[in-house]
């Protein structure tokens, strides 16, 4: 019998490139699965360029000259702050409070905690101001700050005079503060802003936001933001 015959007998041939690779059989067989797990790779992939980024909150005052003493007795002023190069979060309060105040320095307490946890302690310092300079001194602010358990490595309480204060606060920051009145006997109040402010770098007064949780909230992603506009992000 011949070769021709023989072929015929045994059926056509298989060509070499009839049978496909073994990968192509795989993509074939798994081609929906592949299929799913490249989009979502390509999602995770344009994440970061479909986030939108707000921007850092407008500039809506700025912060007067002034020169006060922190609770070790030094000088700070306007020419310190900007030195500094540092995004700061202020509150009003004064020591003698017996109403809001412990709420307001519970809140920066708890501010400067989550700064330290998001490693931005050197970047950003709180600022106390007291409402009521005749009564707190520098020694009188150095015990406050260590009754509520102040860091006072990113933490200044600030004092001065009567005039001092009242140009910072009711002039620079545009808030109200009233005179003492006796709300039981020997015991005094003054009303004053509970807002946190938040200051840049340059002195430039960013917004005001509450002490409530989601105040708070607001505040640490507005300061975040704030640093990373400023740093060209």
């Amino acid at each position: 019998m011949s070769a021709s015959e023989s072929s015929a007998g045994a059926g056509p041939l298989q060509e070499p490139w009839a049978e496909p690779p073994g990968y192509i059989k795989f993509l074939r067989k798994h081609i929906w699965v592949i299929g799913i797990l490249f989009f979502f790779l390509m999602i995770t992939l344009m994440r970061p360029f479909l986030i939108r980024r707000p921007p850092a909150p407008e500039v809506i005052g700025e912060v007067p000259a002034f020169s006060l003493v922190d609770q070790s007795g030094e000088s700070f002023t306007r020419e310190d702050l900007l030195a500094a190069d540092k995004t700061y979060v202020v509150g009003f309060v004064f020591t003698s409070c017996p109403s809001i105040c412990p709420a307001i320095s519970r809140a920066m307490l708890m501010f400067q905690e989550q700064i330290e946890r998001s490693k931005l302690s050197d970047r950003v310092e709180l600022i106390t101001v007291t409402v009521d300079p005749e009564t707190d001194t520098p020694e009188v602010l150095a015990a406050y700050a260590e009754k509520i358990g102040a860091d006072l490595d990113n933490w200044r309480f600030l004092t001065g005079d009567q005039a001092a204060i009242e140009g910072f606060v009711v002039d620079g920051f545009k808030l109200a503060v009233g005179d003492p009145e006796e709300t039981s006997p020997g015991v005094y109040d003054i009303a004053h802003s509970t807002k946190l402010a938040l200051v840049d770098r340059f002195g430039q007064i960013r917004g005001y936001y509450s002490i409530d949780d989601e105040g708070l909230a607001e505040l640490y992603h507005r300061t975040v933001r704030t640093i990373r506009v400023e740093e060209g992000e």
